[in-house]
């Protein structure tokens, strides 16, 4: 049996980056998210089971409201008539520093945000991260990439609490990085492309975050995914659910020292084999099932779009709301600020206190010999130099790469044939000069 509810109505209070969110307009939500299972919404006044709007008027008789972290201010906030308070952001904490503050997160409920344990998950990341993954390279894929540098940059934001650019700006000495963004610019941006074309023609781009926190990971990352170039990563500790596999990505915090994040990166520009390595999840696309090239965790987030629709963004919050409409409508209900109960007691993720501290590369402007930095490098995977067994391990002469291995064995095989071919010639050579002699021997006896 369905129960019967009224249309859903989220009351978004806060600026958005200091505009009217959706332009001041009613954002309905559309047909690929529904109503969950065993609820019905009663349309008879309403387009739409649930519509996000910016009316402030309605902050009384709205099913929950939500405030945006960067424009939330303590003195602008609404006096609670019981629906649940729900703080949205997708940025790190770092931007709104009361978000680790146990005393002032008290005042919500709930938290929608790129963090995986938030009780409303917001991301960059969409199925389409797993729709690249599956596909196979292009025939023409290494010849479309630029000769111009091997590294791509493109930012904005030029005094990130982590000071990524204080060490790009070191990495750049030792290798061509490209940069068309504000920050640390070389290149002027074209007039005929744009941000996604341009990622899509580099081999390598710096996805490194502004902030290092646990679950940060933005569209830096989703994007140089989808455009197929290997992604430099900086962010959180872990990004587990995030790559298609652990060698998919090479980690910018193993190579405190720039030059040698330098040295890898002009190998795998010089040796096509040992740069496609890392794309080898989308090279064995045809021949191995998802689950044998893919991280396990990377399948079940990205691999359903409708669970996906369900689970992230507003939708979440919609469909929530639905499914607590009929006890928040109840007589006995008790309202949020009257429960008198912590607001982490049963389990909220809220405090998200997992941020690194700031200037994490500051370190780097000081030059080499770069070993100041006061925090522990992530384990190097150069796994590329070592395709062949029988690699050697100078650490000084890179190993022979699997191009170059074809090519020795094709030479071989044709230097043997080569010999093959002059042995024979001087075999039969020498079988004609034994008949000739003979025939002559014989012409020249008495007859």
């Amino acid at each position: 049996m369905e129960t019967t509810i009224a249309p859903i109505r989220l009351l978004h209070w806060t600026r958005w980056f200091n505009s009217v969110i959706f332009e001041g307009k009613d954002k309905p939500i559309e047909d690929e998210c529904l109503p969950p299972e065993g609820y019905q919404v009663n349309l008879t006044h309403a387009s739409s089971w649930c519509t996000i709007t910016s009316n402030q008027t309605e902050a009384s008789t709205a099913d929950a409201l939500i405030f945006h972290a960067a424009d939330y201010t303590f003195e602008n906030t609404p006096k609670r008539k019981g629906q649940p308070w729900i703080l949205y952001t997708l940025e790190s904490p770092l931007t709104a520093p009361f978000r680790t503050d146990p005393r002032f997160m008290t005042k919500f409920d709930y938290l929608a945000s790129y963090h995986q344990k938030s009780q409303y998950f917001f991301t960059y990341f969409a199925p389409a991260v797993m729709d690249v993954a599956n596909r196979p390279l292009p025939t023409d894929f290494m010849r479309r990439k630029s000769k111009q540098a091997p590294i791509l940059w493109i930012a904005k934001n030029c005094q990130a609490s982590s000071g990524r650019e204080q060490y790009i700006a070191e990495l750049m000495k030792y290798v061509n990085v490209d940069s068309y963004g504000e920050c640390l610019n070389n290149k002027p941006f074209p007039d005929d492309k744009t941000r996604e074309q341009l990622m899509a023609e580099y081999k390598f781009y710096l996805a490194a975050e502004n902030a290092n926190c646990e679950d940060y990971v933005t569209e830096k990352l989703a994007d140089t995914l989808k455009l197929s170039a290997v992604p430099i990563i900086d962010g959180p500790s872990s990004y587990n659910g995030y790559l298609p596999n652990e060698r998919s990505a090479i980690r910018m915090d193993a190579y405190p020292d720039p030059r040698d994040l330098a040295a890898y990166i002009h190998f795998l520009d010089t040796h096509d084999d040992a740069y496609l390595a890392y794309l080898k999840h989308r090279q064995d696309a045809l021949f191995k099932s998802p689950t044998d090239r893919l991280d396990p965790l990377f399948v079940s987030l990205w691999s359903d779009q409708t669970a996906h629709d369900y689970r992230v963004s507003w939708c979440s919050i919609c469909r929530h709301m639905a499914s607590t409409w009929p006890s928040r409508h109840t007589t006995n209900y008790l309202h949020v600020d009257e429960q008198k109960t912590s607001h982490n007691q049963d389990g909220r993720f809220l405090i998200d206190s997992t941020c690194m501290a700031e200037g994490k590369w500051s370190y780097a402007s000081s030059g080499p010999p770069y070993d100041t930095f006061s925090w522990t490098p992530t384990p190097k995977d150069e796994f590329a130099y070592h395709l062949d067994d029988d690699t050697t391990n100078n650490n000084d002469i890179p190993p022979t790469n699997v191009s170059t291995l074809q090519d020795r064995i094709g030479m071989l095989v044709l230097v043997s044939l080569g010999v093959a071919a002059i042995g024979f010639l001087v075999y039969t050579i020498y079988r004609q000069t034994i008949k000739y002699r003979r025939y002559r021997k014989q012409d020249s006896s008495p007859i």
